[in-house]
């Protein structure tokens, strides 16, 4: 798949059929309904599911990492006795929440659909770009990218899945947080949805997915479902905190009573579920941060604040000065991060195979540089956020990279 060397601990995103990216095709492959992007997941993933799939439930928990699926090992161990499908995907790189969420809402790598991090520099509007609020990271001003001229049906480089499922007849409901489901990146993603729910706790998301399950019995459906909290409180708390372990037992727990356990054998008929997570996290304690304004050699051959994530950062260098940035990495910080030219590693497959959508060079600037163990790349522009956050995701750690894949036949 590459000639990069990778250093150790790093986990490659699986695109060929190991990733979170090939889930759509598998839904499609599910519900035998023809798709275009990547190829399903390989076929021990997903073929005990098969056999008179008419809906299929996919609950994404952000931030559940294999690592803390492995942790909750006893508590979780009924769940995966009774499933049909136990199994371990990769996410994508970079491994963050926008670019993840993207490729389960395409069926494609980040390379492909073209958002490639949580901030990303939209020169034709002289800024960098947060993707969650799609706002300039100088001031946060929701949906600031919309009015300066970001076109949201049509900045994602491939048809959203919802809209192939719907050119065969499948309808598509997501459920998210009622104050994100309206949100302009809820809005790219969700090209072709039939139904949109906002929803106010995890048991009100069980709930209404139940009842929707009991009035469309015996239709064809596939429902998406996102909860945010494991990742919320593994960055405030740490990915292995107390309370990221009472919020895990918290889900199953609602899952079985609110969902599992009532659902009418009805109902269940033909129903599949499926749970994944788009990253996991790792702890990333501020004291070790990297901090660029304590390297201001570095610093003088930048042309801006690096882009990306703070745990995958996307560096522009000044004209002609990117073999110094990759010198001085490899030099002076080659024990905290690994860098590579950005060209090199998009040619190489890291963000996907081609072919790329547009102006994804331009998003990822000339050097990649991925941090090593817990650090995290800390520019003046970002410090006030960082400050805040103890765990992170975003790069190759196994702990970011590896996340669970379950399987469950409900009938």
């Amino acid at each position: 798949m590459t000639d990069l060397t990778l250093p150790d601990n790093f986990v490659w995103p699986d695109y060929t059929g190991g990733s979170i990216a090939n889930i759509p095709a598998t839904v499609a492959a599910l519900l035998d309904v023809p798709f275009t992007g990547l190829p399903p997941l390989r076929q021990p993933l997903w073929e005990t599911l098969t056999g008179d799939a008419r809906r299929v439930v996919l609950l994404v928990l952000d931030g559940f990492g294999g690592n803390l699926a492995r942790r909750n090992h006893t508590y979780l161990r009924p769940w995966l006795e009774r499933a049909a499908v136990v199994g371990q995907l990769t996410s994508v790189f970079p491994s963050t929440t926008v670019a993840a969420l993207s490729s389960l809402w395409t069926g494609g790598a980040p390379a492909q659909h073209g958002l490639v991090g949580l901030t990303m520099l939209f020169p034709e509007y002289g800024a960098i770009g947060q993707m969650l609020a799609l706002s300039p990271m100088f001031r946060q001003m929701p949906d600031t990218l919309v009015r300066a001229g970001l076109k949201l049906e049509q900045f994602l480089a491939l048809p959203g899945f919802a809209e192939q499922l719907a050119r065969a007849g499948i309808p598509t409901h997501a459920f998210k947080g009622a104050g994100i489901v309206d949100s302009a990146l809820s809005r790219m993603h969700g090209r072709g949805v039939a139904g949109n729910h906002g929803i106010h706790s995890f048991a009100d998301m069980m709930v209404q997915i139940r009842q929707l399950l009991e009035a469309k019995a015996g239709q064809p459906l596939f429902i998406s479902g996102y909860w945010p909290t494991v990742d919320t409180l593994s960055h405030y708390h740490s990915p292995f905190h107390d309370t990221v372990d009472a919020e895990i037992r918290a889900v199953f727990a609602q899952l079985e009573r609110e969902l599992w356990q009532p659902l009418s054998a009805r109902a269940r008929q033909g129903t599949i579920l499926c749970i994944v997570a788009d990253h996991g996290q790792r702890p990333t304690p501020f004291a070790e941060g990297v901090h660029l304004g304590d390297h201001p050699t570095l610093q003088q051959m930048l042309l801006m604040h690096p882009a990306g994530e703070a745990r995958a950062a996307y560096l522009y260098a000044r004209q002609g000065r990117q073999a110094d940035v990759l010198a001085y990495i490899q030099e002076q910080l080659g024990e905290e991060m690994w860098a590579m030219p950005a060209q090199a590693a998009l040619q190489q497959g890291l963000f996907g195979p081609p072919p790329f959508a547009p102006d994804v060079s331009t998003r990822l600037g000339d050097v990649v540089a991925i941090m090593r163990g817990g650090r995290a790349l800390i520019s003046a522009l970002h410090i006030e956020r960082e400050r805040k956050f103890i765990g992170r995701h975003g790069g190759m750690d196994a702990a970011e990279m590896e996340v669970p894949w379950w399987g469950f036949r409900l009938d």
